[in-house]
């Protein structure tokens, strides 16, 4: 029976997928009723509860309780959230997360420095000097950190850049947690040098800067590695 169910459940998550589409749903916008969408699918409402069930799931569509179902606004979220935790063994993957994470954000810092939003940027440089006193007083800087990137980009006003760059975060930060952490601080100067170099207007100066913080990671992140190839 079970293999029976699954293409029906498949279709029916596929057609309603195609009707949000084809009916021009917006994030916000509520679906029909449970009995008038499975009879305009060509489903049974066994099969439409299971696909919404599973949409659900995957961030398409939220339930409103007492309100019904609703298209749901873009987001990485759910992508985050059903991670298998294996991925975050020490080292698994960090150097891909890492080279893309990279890749992202340094190729990013002309359009920033272009724009020079000025609001954000003396935010931004507010929060590395708050790194830099969580350096001093020996506690992390984590949270401080994931603000100050996501905030380095709110001004270029695109959501899909927003939920990358928080994906990438969040991916990093799995994996990442085991990187040391230089016993001299340094990192909120870092951030506070990528800030500098925006603030100058010069495109490549943001680009040398931001590439600055990446070779500074990557270089902890081989520390990870530096035990087993002595061993070997």
């Amino acid at each position: 029976m079970a293999e029976k169910r699954n293409p029906i459940y498949l279709e029916a998550q596929a057609r309603l997928r195609d009707f949000i589409t084809e009916a021009g749903l917006q994030p916000g916008d509520r679906l029909p009723p449970e009995a008038a969408l499975a009879e305009r699918l060509g489903v049974s409402r066994l099969s439409l509860r299971e696909a919404t069930r599973s949409l659900q799931t995957l961030g398409v569509i939220e339930a409103r309780h007492g309100n019904g179902l609703f298209v749901s606004a873009f987001s990485f979220r759910p992508l985050i959230e059903q991670l298998p935790y294996g991925l975050a063994a020490a080292g698994t993957g960090l150097e891909e997360i890492l080279t893309a994470r990279e890749a992202m954000e340094v190729g990013l810092m002309p359009a920033v420095a272009r724009l020079n939003p000025q609001v954000e940027l003396a935010e931004c440089a507010r929060l590395a000097d708050e790194m830099t006193a969580l350096e001093e007083r020996g506690e992390p800087i984590t949270e401080v950190d994931k603000r100050f990137h996501l905030l380095l980009y709110r001004a270029l006003r695109n959501p899909l850049v927003d939920n990358l760059i928080e994906v990438f975060w969040e991916l990093f930060t799995r994996l990442g947690d085991s990187i040391p952490v230089p016993p001299e601080g340094g990192r909120g100067a870092v951030h506070l040098g990528i800030i500098r170099a925006l603030q100058s207007g010069d495109p490549s100066e943001s680009i040398a800067a931001m590439q600055q913080h990446f070779d500074d990671i990557r270089a902890r992140a081989a520390l990870l590695r530096a035990p087993a190839e002595d061993a070997g």
